[in-house]
């Protein structure tokens, strides 16, 4: 590190020869004369208002409120079925779905839709809470910018004789020596110590000395990583896509959401467990990826090993079981035949549940699989159909059929054809995901900084004694730093012997 050694007299100063010439107040006064009532009190409402805007931005129980906002809408995103991507932006879509969960959240089905709960993650709610908290970091950034930069090009280097006496790192020092001959060794010890120093000299020679005097920076850049972090996330949350619940059974194919001819294809799911525990040891799903009907890709993705194709990836999140069913009209026309996943649990009786819409029908169904063999309603071997009006969500019927028999239900008939498994997987299309990393580079450097490159500050008092010799004081502050305890003790060694050494001599 550089070593800089800057002696700064001080002189009386005089007033400039013109200095007691007081200009008239005409003079000073703009062309147009006093301001009005009315300008100086929009202008003295308007700083008023910036200095609360400012000082509630860089409020830190401000920060902390936006966190926990943050949290808390996070929170909610986890707790309620999501709705998937490409949804929102279909009307038809939008309100088959909302059909489909609308027996399980009743009358607040639309009220949550309209809040936005069920797409809280591109909801204007998160957005803002992330801009604010963007705007409270960049603030308090930059209210420490100033405050740091004269820290570093200009320290403080006069301090009271008390802090000599109560700092928790101090030590007095006589020589018989003169005091020039004491600051020279002292400034060749700090600068073996890379310490770069500043001297001031009013009669008394004041020492300020500090090693990685940069390192206040780290913070600075700790915090900026939180607006870039932010900032990814917000671009991933405009320009991208995340759909969590992506769910496919065995042998269905289905759309990407929004990537226009881009379809996937679950070949088969296979899922193996530790013997001793019976934990899941591997679960992979063999997929096809297919655009305009040609083969693009196909891989078996597990938990560590997605799939990617251009900037979309395909994660394996989960599994379960599903059950294929068949639902044709009077005419024996086929209106539904495909595995549903029983990827919800019913709040009564712990039943796996699945659900489609009917096209061209105000229905609901919902497919519950049984508990086993004390389950009361359905029985092994059954599935029971539970049908609601989409537009209510109000039940009309329930019924257990067996596997295999088609039993009509409100002249429809429905067919439970045979057992499956389903995969889920995240599917993710996030442009932000560079910016995202370049911020958790930043959080970790300045972290890494901050911990493990010390900020040292030194000050020290050098004085005249009437014998010709000088007097030494040096103090530090590190409370609860033991490294520097060890080093300040080092350092004064050392002084002693730089300043001692050439008089034995």
């Amino acid at each position: 590190m550089a070593h800089t050694t800057r002696t700064q007299n001080l002189a009386a100063g005089t007033l400039p020869s013109g200095a007691g010439a007081v200009p008239a107040a005409a003079s000073a006064l703009p062309a147009g004369g006093l301001p009005t009532t009315g300008a100086t009190g929009r202008t003295g409402a308007l700083d008023s208002a910036l200095d609360r805007l400012w000082g509630l931005l860089t409020s830190m129980k401000f920060g902390l409120l936006l966190i926990l906002a943050f949290a808390a809408f996070g929170l909610v995103g986890t707790l309620l079925i999501q709705m998937p991507a490409g949804v929102a932006d279909d009307p038809q879509a939008r309100a088959g779905w909302l059909a489909e969960v609308r027996p399980k959240y009743g009358g607040w089905t639309g009220i949550l839709d309209q809040l936005q709960f069920f797409t809280i993650f591109q909801s204007v709610w998160l957005r803002a809470i992330g801009a604010l908290l963007a705007a409270s970091t960049i603030a308090c950034t930059l209210h420490r910018i100033p405050g740091t930069w004269r820290t570093m090009t200009k320290p403080h280097v006069n301090v009271g004789p008390t802090f000599f006496e109560h700092a928790p790192q101090h030590e007095q020092m006589t020589f018989h020596r003169a005091p020039a001959d004491v600051l020279a060794a002292a400034e060749q010890v700090l600068k073996r110590r890379h310490y770069r120093t500043v001297t001031l000299d009013d009669g008394t020679v004041r020492i300020y000395a500090d090693r990685n005097h940069w390192q206040p920076w780290a913070g600075i850049a700790g915090h900026f990583s939180i607006v870039v972090i932010l900032a990814g996330a917000m671009v991933g949350s405009m320009w991208g896509f995340r759909d969590s619940q992506f769910m496919l059974a065995e042998g269905a194919t289905s759309a990407v959401p929004t990537e226009p001819g881009l379809s996937i294809r679950l070949n088969s799911f296979k899922d193996t467990y530790y013997p001793d525990t019976g934990a899941p040891s591997d679960y992979v799903s063999d997929v096809v990826l297919t655009r305009d009907g040609q083969t693009v890709a196909q891989q078996q993705v597990r938990v560590n090993e997605p799939l990617r194709y251009g900037d979309v990836s395909f994660y394996q999140a989960f599994f379960g079981p599903a059950a294929v069913v068949t639902v044709k009209d009077a005419k024996g026309a086929t209106l539904y035949s495909a595995g549903v996943p029983l990827a919800w649990t019913s709040n009564n009786g712990g039943n796996k549940v699945g659900t489609f819409s009917l096209p061209g029908q105000n229905v609901a169904v919902w497919v519950v699989a049984t508990t086993g063999p004390d389950d009361p309603s359905v029985k092994p071997g059954q599935v029971a159909i539970e049908l609601y009006a989409s537009d209510t969500g109000n039940p009309i019927v329930q019924k257990s059929i067996d596997q295999g028999t088609p039993t009509t239900i409100e002249n429809l008939t429905y067919t439970f054809e045979r057992e499956t498994k389903y995969t889920g997987l995240n599917v993710a299309k996030d442009p932000g995901t560079p910016i995202v990393w370049f911020g958790c580079f930043l959080l970790v450097v300045g972290f890494m900084v901050r911990l493990f490159v010390p900020y040292r500050r030194i000050w020290g008092q050098l004085a005249s004694r009437p014998d010709g010799g000088s007097s030494l004081s040096v103090a530090a502050v590190g409370r609860r730093d033991s490294d520097l305890d060890a080093e300040f003790t080092s350092l004064v060694t050392d002084i002693r012997q730089a300043v001692t050494g050439p008089a034995r001599s």
